[in-house]
């Protein structure tokens, strides 16, 4: 028997290893399964963008990134920073890194298969996804209660 988690809606906070801030996990066309009359997310909603399913998320700090650099005054929604023993971290600021420009595969890993939406595994918090730049994409909450 698989573990059970918490199924993701529309709304739920992800982050990225590498990340400077977190996001929220976006569905521009609901796929008719609703928790809470909120969209529920599945395995291939991972389109990088705006508008689309992730956004950017803020300044990229993975060393194989040798895109823009750029420079980032605001603490909103910064993504908490903990040290080698998980105490909080609070950055310093200003944040430099790589613009953020999400590359991944074409679906999150660790999707509950036995819970399907619209025909495809439903996402939980324990999915994740990974980016080129080795930067891991996961939950901080699954959007069910925003």
């Amino acid at each position: 028997m698989s573990d059970s988690y918490p199924l993701v809606v529309r709304g739920a906070r992800i982050y990225c290893t590498f990340g400077s801030h977190m996001r929220r996990l976006d569905m521009p066309v609901g796929h008719g399964s609703y928790i809470r009359e909120k969209p529920q997310m599945h395995a291939g909603d991972c389109k990088v963008g705006l508008d689309a399913n992730i956004p950017p998320f803020g300044a990229c700090r993975a060393p194989d990134n040798k895109s823009t650099k750029i420079l980032i005054h605001s603490e909103e929604d910064l993504v908490p920073l903990a040290d080698e023993k998980g105490n909080p971290v609070k950055p310093t600021m200003p944040i430099t890194g790589a613009t953020c420009s999400p590359e991944l595969g074409p679906k999150w890993c660790d999707a509950q298969a036995d819970t399907l939406v619209d025909g495809v595994p439903a996402l939980t918090v324990a999915s994740t996804i990974t980016c080129i730049y080795s930067g891991v994409i996961g939950f901080i909450d699954d959007g069910q209660e925003v």
